[in-house]
């Protein structure tokens, strides 16, 4: 098989003779390069105007006197992300702001400039931010990059800084006054309506009268077994007999036990209803006395002192019914009074919570307020203008020997290229 190598030898592409090329063309090359470099010189030399820059530095940190803490509300501004300052820094809006600036529009005068190629941000370690302003003038170039700060300073604070905070807190301040005022006028009505008084003294009332309905009872079974043991001994005697000292003076003093016993008596209401409640009344005995001697009981026979018996004991248990009766409906009625009384002051006490929450707020909220504006006062402020830029007294760097060398490699390239393309255009 025969292999046909003329074409491959025709498709490659001879190094030696592109060298060869070039080194026939080596004076166009130079002269083209020399030519390109010396006219990027003069322009970088001459023919660029020149330019200075100032730079100002924005400080971004918490304020001088940190955060502090009032009443459990801690107060520190966030502080904002240095890459969103930059960008911030650069937004049309604000540079426009820089541009209005009644400095700024003097020293333009009638010049219209464009702040938005003239300016370059970057950002310098963790709390610092550069604001550089390029221009022809180093006063005008000065005097953009302070009030670009200024802008940018004023409106960081706005968005970051303790005024907002202040702002903030006025609204809750203004929230919490009113809050305040509800619920200490729903407290003042509250009160005005309540029952407790009325139902502490009722309670205490139902209460005494309990105790000395149990006291009453208690006396009054004495007195009836007194009066048995008394029965007992005079049933055995003759009917007709005259009873003795001993036991007229038992009888007597029974007589008046049972009179004591009483101190407790049902009085009913002045205006009855129909399932009106009668209430227990106290009657003084303490000036009850009897007075008697030896001729006291001597026409006093054992079957009229069996009659007083009987007559006494009957109204005794009829009075210790009654006092039963009561017992039963007083012990009903104090616990109904003391849950009636437990819930009108569980209402009273959540009312009155919610008040003294409502008025601790506002104070804290009142101290927070103070605090804010004291620092205000001093320096709240999450961003300053650390350093204000000078006029700079050094045009900056036209970078002329890089623009020269740049060129030169540009006119060396183009050059060999155009010869190679000519010598390729004659051998076709």
């Amino acid at each position: 098989m025969t292999i046909d190598r003329s074409s491959n030898y025709d498709d490659e592409i001879d190094l030696r003779a592109i060298a060869l090329t070039l080194w026939k063309a080596r004076t166009v090359i130079f002269v083209v390069t020399i030519v390109a470099a010396l006219a990027a010189f003069a322009v970088s030399y001459w023919g660029l105007p020149r330019t200075y820059q100032a730079n100002a530095y924005v400080f971004i940190g918490q304020p001088v006197l940190g955060f502090t803490e009032v009443s459990e509300i801690k107060i520190t501004p966030a502080l904002p992300d240095l890459s969103a300052v930059a960008k911030l820094a650069v937004a049309p809006g604000l540079l426009d702001k820089v541009l209005k600036d009644a400095a700024v529009i003097t020293a333009l005068g009638d010049n219209k400039i464009s702040m938005s190629e003239m300016v370059t941000v970057s950002v310098i370690g963790k709390d610092q931010i550069s604001l550089q302003v390029t221009d022809t003038d180093p006063q005008r170039a000065a005097l953009l990059a302070n009030s670009w700060a200024e802008k940018v300073v004023e409106e960081v604070n706005g968005i970051y800084g303790m005024g907002k905070i202040a702002q903030l807190l006025d609204s809750q301040v203004l929230a919490s006054q009113h809050d305040l005022a509800q619920v200490q006028t729903a407290l003042e009505d509250a009160l005005s309506k309540s029952q407790i008084a009325a139902l502490d003294a009722q309670l205490q009332r139902k209460q005494a009268d309990l105790e000395c309905v149990l006291d009453s009872s208690s006396q009054t079974t004495r007195v009836l077994d007194d009066l048995q043991v008394l029965e007992q001994g005079l049933s055995i005697l003759p009917a007709e007999s005259l009873i003795s000292f001993d036991d007229g003076l038992v009888l007597t003093l029974l007589r008046q036990h049972s009179l004591t016993s009483q101190s407790c008596l049902l009085v009913n209401q002045s205006q009855p209803q129909p399932q009106s409640q009668p209430r227990v009344s106290v009657i003084n005995t303490s000036e009850l006395s009897v007075q008697f001697d030896n001729t006291t009981f001597a026409v006093a026979t054992v079957s009229k002192a069996l009659e007083s018996v009987t007559q006494l004991r009957s109204g005794l248990q009829s009075q210790l019914t009654n006092l039963q009766s009561d017992q039963s409906r007083l012990e009903q009625d104090i616990p109904q009074l003391q849950k009636d009384l437990e819930n009108e002051q569980s209402k009273m006490g959540q009312i009155s919570l919610k008040r003294d929450q409502s008025k601790e707020l506002n104070t804290s909220l009142l101290n927070s307020q103070l605090l804010v504006s004291k620092m205000l006062q001093e320096n709240g402020k999450v961003a300053n203008l650390s350093v204000e830029a000078l006029p700079p007294e050094n045009a900056a760097s036209r970078k002329t020997l890089m623009n020269t060398a740049l060129a030169g490699m540009l006119g060396l390239m183009l050059s060999a290229f155009g010869v190679l393309a000519v010598n390729w255009m004659k051998n076709e």
